[in-house]
């Protein structure tokens, strides 16, 4: 009686796996096609003040605030910073005025502002100073007087990345041709300049709209 288990174990284990009889192949399922649904879901949110400022100072070149005061007076492109934070929409506790949750026609004044101070001096400091590439803070390409499209191009994907954070080519259809027809319209308006060269002050045009566009301050 006892015999009986060890025979009917020895035998199972003793089966050769090759003559294991095969299943049917069964068709593989029909591929089926999916659709990216990319529409928004909810309105954008307006980006907090703090994270704009903190991208304004790193922009700047990683400065302090002060220093960045220092560096951005003159010709009333900067004042102080009390005369934008309220702007920005930050609160005000001595007047009692609360956060601004939604954007509003003084606070893209106040952007436009700033990006115009920011732009007019990383221009002087980037290209019309002729620095390093390595040491440039906005401008970090090698500028050309009058560059073709696609010279162009290759230049504003490096602002694109800069301050909307991806490259120009997976932005909307004909982005870069409107910023084109901007930096050439600019050019040919300032071409007596005594500071700026026509081709900086079209960048400088070009950096200014990237700063106030609305994917920079929306999420």
């Amino acid at each position: 009686m006892r015999l009986g288990p060890i025979v009917i174990l020895v035998c199972a284990c003793g089966q050769r796996p090759d003559l294991i009889e095969p299943s049917d192949t069964q068709p593989l399922p029909a591929p089926t096609e999916s659709t990216l649904d990319q529409s928004l879901k909810t309105r954008r949110r307006m980006v907090p003040p703090e994270v704009f400022l903190r991208a304004y100072l790193t922009w700047f070149g990683g400065l302090a605030p002060l220093e960045v005061v220092k560096r951005a007076r003159g010709n009333d492109l900067f004042e102080q910073w009390v005369d934008y934070l309220v702007a920005l929409g930050l609160p005000d506790y001595q007047l009692d005025t609360p956060r601004v949750t939604q954007s509003n026609p003084i606070m893209l004044a106040a952007i436009g502002r700033l990006g115009e101070a920011l732009c007019v001096r990383s221009a002087e400091h980037d290209l019309h100073a002729h620095t390093p590439l390595e040491q440039r803070v906005v401008f970090a390409f090698d500028p050309m007087s009058e560059p073709s499209l696609p010279e162009f191009a290759s230049r504003f994907d490096v602002l694109h990345r800069t301050f909307l954070g991806y490259p120009a080519n997976l932005a909307p259809a004909g982005r870069v041709d409107r910023f084109f027809a901007l930096h050439r319209q600019v050019a040919a308006n300032h071409a007596s300049n005594p500071k700026l060269s026509p081709d900086e002050l079209g960048w400088v045009a070009v950096c200014t709209a990237l700063v106030e566009h609305p994917e920079a301050g929306l999420y």
